[in-house]
């Protein structure tokens, strides 16, 4: 496989290359190729061990902007996909591009009041139709599409404010991007949202908080409650004191209270967008 490269620039870059930016930049680029990795193997997380055999390796920086070129390692990965007996690293960005294409796709029809709509083959390909519009995608990229968002959009919203200006990601020799978004796409995976009414008890896992911020990630992790195994964004709501939030990342499962904000899904129906944190329970 070629090697790729990623790329963010911006007025901030102007004197040398701030760490926050780049550290969440790049994570929130490394956890989009997990989601590809995560739907091929049929997992919802990827283990220590498993790290060790699939990862993004880094091979060179470049001054100016944060220019890194890089590849993808994948060792004796075992695969969890039906009709996939074999996947590369090749495979892994095919996947990861497909998905960028359709999430600003089907984003930007909700965004303008349009509503995708899919068919899928016996083969498990999917068709995307918007109006007379259509688009064909491998049968992944759906699921890894539902699971990227969060992270595309974490990725979106570093651009402008003076910041960020371009962030991309493709073929090293290319003169195209399989992944490009600039200024004017800071907004393009964010959806209309409400916030439901009645609080919602959730056991999960917070292994993510920022005590300034007051905010955080969760992961659920059983099935059968009012929100589906994934991970979520959450915040505080009102002015609780943060300190038994911090307590909560020592326990390896707890029971919040939380209001739901929701977004109109690009997928069909409505999907969840935020946790708003009421409490947290015995």
């Amino acid at each position: 496989m070629e090697e790729l490269q990623f790329k963010i620039d911006g007025p901030k870059f102007k004197d040398g290359v701030p760490l926050p930016m780049a550290i969440s930049a790049l994570n929130s680029f490394q956890s989009i190729v997990d989601k590809t990795y995560l739907v091929t193997v049929n997992k919802t997380r990827i283990t220590a061990s498993e790290r060790e055999k699939f990862y993004l390796r880094a091979t060179e920086f470049k001054q100016g902007s944060l220019l890194t070129y890089f590849d993808i390692a994948l060792h004796g990965i075992q695969l969890g996909l039906p009709l996939v007996s074999s996947l590369g690293p090749q495979d892994i960005w095919s996947l990861t591009k497909d998905t960028f294409s359709m999430l600003k796709t089907v984003c930007g029809a909700v965004q303008t009041g349009k509503e995708p709509s899919y068919e899928f083959n016996n083969a498990g390909d999917v068709s995307l139709h918007i109006g007379d519009e259509h688009h064909h995608y491998h049968g992944p990229v759906f699921q890894i599409a539902q699971l990227a968002l969060p992270n595309y959009r974490d990725l979106a919203h570093l651009l402008g404010n003076n910041k960020l200006t371009e962030i991309s990601a493709g073929q090293k020799t290319s003169s195209q991007h399989d992944i490009y978004l600039n200024e004017s796409d800071r907004g393009a995976f964010d959806l209309p949202t409400k916030i439901q009414k009645e609080t919602t008890e959730l056991k999960c896992e917070v292994f993510d908080f920022n005590k300034f911020k007051n905010a955080g990630k969760l992961s659920v992790s059983s099935a059968g409650q009012e929100i589906p195994p994934g991970e979520y964004n959450f915040s505080i709501f009102g002015n609780q004191d943060s300190v038994e939030y911090i307590y909560t990342l020592l326990k390896p499962q707890v029971t919040l209270f939380c209001l739901i904000e929701e977004s109109i899904s690009p997928f069909g129906g409505m999907a969840v967008h935020k946790l708003h944190i009421t409490g947290v329970g015995l």
